[in-house]
């Protein structure tokens, strides 16, 4: 007899779907690491999956991919605490990751509704309960 599915195992399945469906073929084959992954790779397709409220997708890139980016995760920490010159800019390339995404996708419907989605995303107050938290990068400093 097969295995029923766990809650997140199917939930995970649909956010997939849904995913892979309007993603690029190397995004899809970089996330089942079936092609190298860049840290670069690793915060667009996180923030994508997060604005798009895949929870489980986005919690099983962290899970899968996580670990090999802890420095630079670390050092982006950093920055961000630091209010490093470098944020703005990296903000304006998110919003770029938002719009090759949106352009690239398989058709002018889902193309119309990726972009209004990114454009109203942050607008809306979103439930605790959908935002994926990470524990904070521990360098043995402390953080009063």
């Amino acid at each position: 007899m097969e295995k029923k599915l766990s809650s997140f195992e199917r939930q995970l399945m649909l956010d997939e779907i849904m995913f892979y469906s309007i993603c690029s073929d190397q995004d899809r084959q970089k996330i089942l690491d079936q092609q190298p992954m860049t840290f670069d790779d690793f915060r667009r397709l996180s923030l994508l999956t997060d604005y798009l409220e895949l929870e489980h997708l986005h919690k099983f890139i962290w899970d899968l991919h996580g670990y090999k980016f802890m420095d630079e995760m670390d050092n982006l920490y950093d920055k961000c605490k630091d209010g490093s010159e470098e944020l703005p800019d990296m903000l304006i390339e998110t919003g770029h990751w938002l719009d090759d995404f949106w352009k690239q996708a398989p058709n002018t419907t889902v193309s119309f509704l990726l972009r209004k989605v990114f454009s109203d995303g942050l607008k809306s107050p979103r439930k605790k309960a959908s935002i994926t938290l990470y524990p904070l990068p521990d360098k043995g400093k402390s953080m009063s």
